[in-house]
Order: structure tokens, then C-alpha cells, then sequence
């Protein structure tokens, strides 16, 4: 019987690279995302440290001038929250997309590998069947020459 052949197994084998492809692309949007909530908590520290330094300053007594530049600092820290805050939510979209994607390619990898399987198995029940019939045939063919001599 000639060798265990899957004629899938090109498709499998792209699908299996696509796979892993698609694995790799969300692990890339994982760090950036990462990446970026770094970067918020970094903003909410140093908006913290500007809260406290004015508290201090106006404790202190300070002019308006100085009060003034205070918020104008966090105005900015918060407008460049609320850009972090947007683009963590599209980063957020993005990564939902991209889990759909390698959830769908995996569901098609799975499907290739238990008709690989399953083929493999039939291969398997008809090597064994003719294995069996061989010995049938061996057999039998022993029984007839002791019978004829």
C-alpha cells in the first residue's frame, strides 16, 4: 500500500501560516496597546504631580499668573488624556477584530486537521485490512500445499 498522503495538505499548511500570521498581528496590537496605556498612566501620574505642586503653590500664596499656568498644564494633560482614552478605544476595536480573525482562521486550521485525522485514521483501517487479508491469503495458501502433498 503506497504512503499516507492528506491532498489537503498544502491548504493546511497555508492556513496553518496564516494562522500563525494572524497570532503574531494581534500580539503586535497587544504591545501597542500596552504601549499607549503606559502612556495614559504616565499622563494621570504627571496630572497628579501638577495638581499637587499647584495645591501647593496656592497654599503658598502665589500669583495668578502662576494659577493660571497650572491650568493651562492640565487642560493640557487632560486634553491629551482624552486623545489617549480615544485611540485606547479604537485600539480596543481593532483588537476585537483582529481576535474575530484569528478565531475564524483557527476554527478553519481545526476543521483541516480532523479531516487530516480522519483520513489518516481510513488509511490506518485499510492498511490494517489489508495487512489482515495478506496473512489471510499466507495462511490459506499454507493450508492447501500441506493438504496437496
Amino acid at each position: 500500500m503506497k504512503k499516507f498522503q492528506f491532498s489537503l495538505a498544502r491548504l493546511l499548511n497555508f492556513q496553518q501560516q496564516n494562522l500563525k500570521r494572524e497570532k503574531n498581528l494581534m500580539a503586535q496590537l497587544m504591545e501597542e496597546k500596552r504601549e499607549v496605556e503606559s502612556q495614559k498612566t504616565k499622563v494621570e501620574s504627571q496630572l497628579g504631580e501638577i495638581h499637587a505642586g499647584m495645591e501647593e503653590e496656592i497654599e503658598k500664596g502665589t500669583t495668578i499668573f502662576q494659577i493660571r499656568a497650572f491650568t493651562t498644564m492640565i487642560e493640557n494633560g487632560k486634553s491629551q488624556l482624552e486623545g489617549i482614552k480615544r485611540k485606547l478605544q479604537i485600539m480596543d476595536t481593532e483588537l476585537e477584530r483582529q481576535r474575530q480573525v484569528v478565531i475564524e482562521v483557527s476554527r478553519e486550521v481545526t476543521k483541516l486537521e480532523k479531516l487530516r485525522d480522519k483520513k489518516l485514521e481510513e488509511y490506518r483501517y485499510a492498511e490494517a485490512k489489508e495487512q489482515e487479508d495478506r496473512v489471510s491469503e499466507h495462511v490459506a495458501g499454507q493450508f492447501v500445499r500441506q493438504n496437496v502433498s
